[in-house]
């Protein structure tokens, strides 16, 4: 059992979020929780009190509601009671069996979100149960429960948790038993085992080792009795291969970034490649090379014309330049070589001048 309090800088919209293996709006937080996909999450369900209101079901609206209740910055947000599965029992065991525990809760006042967690192999099947903390009221939350703190309360959870275990273990016919108590009070002498947590490396290479990785569920919402059944049947090995072929059917982004099918993608890429194939090139209708004389409201130029890139074309004179003059001062660097040496005229014209120095 443990406690979700902003004290410790949680989030109850994440850790719902997390459990549920959705993506939840956080308000508080301005963002989105997003654990959506997760392959894990068997299933999920909100269970009530007789006199909440109908948009506690809402999983959003229901743990936003509970954040903006809570005005402490040390608030305790949520309780959770974690309950390991019984492995021996089958997977529609599991569900009667969580839904039977939210109810007793619910019963007393409590909103319940609880989500089943297996990876496929049966290895650590657990449920989560998240409850609320103040009264639900027609209105929204009321006060704290306060019978949920203290020793007790963690002592009943265990106490009723044992009883509908055993239980659905005798009615599957099967020879074990679980026991609340501790091993002191149970007088057996043994040492208890340590819980050594989460292994990251280890749950890869047992994945890798089953071929799981690509073939369990990312998550269940069935509509009905009967198509929760249905998927509940023989969990895991029957429906792998189904959800397999789901999984082929996910929505995939499209160039604006937009969910689409995987078949209208694939749809969409073989019209275009074949609107290329079919249509050739024309040079006129590219921006990089066509001429710049062509406007929106300027005739299509003529196709028998070659293109020319306008950085190799130079722009015509205005007008002609003016002939030149007969008897024009030339310069002499391009002086025809033809040019009569013995003009007097022009010797003296370019002769210089010597007059006398002065002392």
């Amino acid at each position: 059992m443990k406690n979700i309090s902003r004290g410790s800088g949680r989030s109850v919209v994440a850790a719902a979020a997390y459990r549920a293996g959705e993506t939840l709006p956080n308000e508080a937080e301005e963002r989105l929780s997003a654990f959506g996909g997760r392959r894990d999450v068997l299933h999920n369900e909100i269970a009530l009190p007789a006199d909440a209101p109908d948009w506690m079901a809402n999983r959003a609206q229901l743990w936003n509601a509970v954040e903006a209740a809570e005005i402490r910055k040390d608030a305790r947000l949520a309780k959770e009671i974690e309950v390991a599965l019984p492995r021996e029992l089958s997977a529609p065991v599991w569900l009667g069996l969580a839904r039977q525990l939210a109810a007793v809760y619910a019963a007393k006042g409590f909103v319940v979100d609880f989500a089943i967690h297996d990876d496929g192999t049966a290895h650590n099947p657990h449920v989560h149960m998240l409850l609320t903390t103040r009264l639900v009221t027609a209105e929204g939350f009321g006060g704290k429960i306060r019978s949920a703190d203290g020793r007790q309360f963690v002592e009943e959870a265990r106490a009723l948790w044992g009883r509908l275990a055993n239980e659905a273990l005798a009615n599957a016919g099967l020879d074990a038993s679980i026991d609340p108590r501790s091993h002191a009070r149970a007088g057996v002498e043994m040492t208890p085992t340590v819980h050594r947590g989460p292994d990251a490396q280890e749950r890869r290479l047992r994945r890798e080792n089953m071929g799981l990785s690509r073939k369990l569920p990312r998550s269940t919402a069935p509509t009905d009795q009967a198509q929760l059944d249905r998927l509940m049947e023989g969990w895991p090995a029957s429906q792998m291969e189904r959800r397999a072929e789901q999984e082929r059917d996910l929505p995939v982004p499209d160039p604006a970034g937009n969910p689409i099918s995987p078949r209208q993608l694939e749809a969409a890429q073989e019209r275009m490649v074949e609107d290329m194939e079919r249509q050739p090139f024309d040079i006129a209708q590219s921006r990089r090379w066509a001429s710049p004389e062509v406007g929106p409201s300027q005739p299509e130029p003529d196709r028998e014309k070659p293109v020319v890139s306008k950085r190799w074309t130079r722009e015509a004179p205005e007008r002609e330049p003016e002939e030149v003059k007969a008897g024009a001062v030339r310069s002499r660097r391009w002086q025809e070589p033809d040019r009569e040496a013995d003009d007097d005229r022009d010797a003296a014209r370019y002769e210089p001048t010597r007059e006398p120095v002065r002392d």
